[in-house]
């Protein structure tokens, strides 16, 4: 059943991502949002110096994004060199649902020896993953191959199919892959066991400034994850899903499972993951991206927000 609607004004929340997920998608198509008196607007972008920049000016009041962007862009390593006061105060998904894929020229990880690797950008997202799982492999960012960016997935893909670019990071489908004439070199999940995505964070000086508001939607986005995770709901969760896979019903029903994996899903009752921050730091750490002794994940997080929307759920 619907919740009812409330006849108070409601608060607008302007919210910068990638792609709806099915939190937001549900929050929004059950009315957890409007329940809490909250309006979305929604800017989906293709690439993560718009997000990030966007969110600095205030044009976003908060993003749903990956850790990764958040702690590089706070700690001025983004694409922009200043600072930013940011902070996570809501939990997302988990695991890392991407490929390393590369051109059919490539036989193994020695003959990205002297390659160019495509990326969203070149010191943040999964860029960073990549350059994880290379070293793992005896492979040195600058020192054995370069990063340099293309833009999101397609324009990766692009910049491959032209011979512009050797590998990138994305998440592709397989019979596109297959299509463009491409391989998979390693599946990110072999690599990393945590890492945490989707997560809902803002400048520090705006959620203080509007603690009631943050507290009223992360409340709501708790709702629509427990309501996503109660398998009673499967059916009426996949119709929901169809208007994000465009009636592709075999989509929306993997973007359920994909919603309800342990690994890969949404962190029950949207709690923050601190093991996948520092898996995060990790990965930038190895990289050679941040020098030790790495920040502790709590820097970026402020659970305040988050255990005052819980206090007043129960269960």
């Amino acid at each position: 059943m619907l919740v009812p609607e409330t006849t108070m004004a409601e608060d607008l929340v302007r919210i910068g991502l990638f792609n709806r997920d099915a939190a937001i998608i549900a929050a929004q198509s059950r009315g957890f949002l409007k329940q809490e008196n909250i309006r979305v607007e929604i800017n989906s972008v293709t690439d993560s110096p718009t997000l990030l920049r966007n969110l600095i000016k205030g044009n976003y009041d908060l993003i749903l994004n990956n850790a990764d962007n958040v702690i590089a862009w706070a700690e001025g390593q983004g694409e922009d060199p200043q600072k930013n006061d940011f902070v996570i105060f809501l939990g997302g998904s988990q695991g890392v649902d991407q490929k390393l894929v590369v051109a059919p020229a490539i036989k193994d990880f020695p003959d990205l020896k002297g390659k160019l690797l495509a990326a969203d950008a070149v010191t943040t997202g999964y860029a960073v993953v990549a350059m994880g799982i290379l070293k793992k492999h005896g492979l040195e960012w600058k020192r054995d191959y370069e990063v340099k960016s293309f833009g999101n997935t397609i324009a990766r893909a692009d910049a491959m199919s032209r011979g512009d670019a050797a590998g990138a990071m994305m998440s592709l489908p397989d019979e596109e892959i297959q299509k463009r004439g491409f391989k998979v070199l390693a599946q990110a999940q072999d690599y990393v066991k945590h890492y945490a995505r989707g997560l809902g964070a803002t400048r520090r000086e705006w959620a203080n400034a509007h603690e009631d508001l943050v507290v009223r939607f992360t409340r709501a986005m708790i709702r629509a994850t427990d309501w996503l995770q109660d398998p009673k709901n499967k059916d009426e969760a996949v119709q929901l899903l169809l208007g994000e896979t465009k009636n592709n019903k075999a989509r929306a029903e993997s973007m359920y499972k994909q919603t309800l994996s342990p690994t890969m899903g949404l962190t029950p009752r949207s709690r923050i993951d601190l093991e996948g921050i520092r898996t995060v730091i990790e990965l930038r750490e190895v990289a050679g991206l941040m020098k030790a002794p790495v920040p502790k994940p709590e820097k970026y997080v402020d659970e305040k927000f988050y255990q005052k929307a819980l206090a007043t759920l129960g269960r």
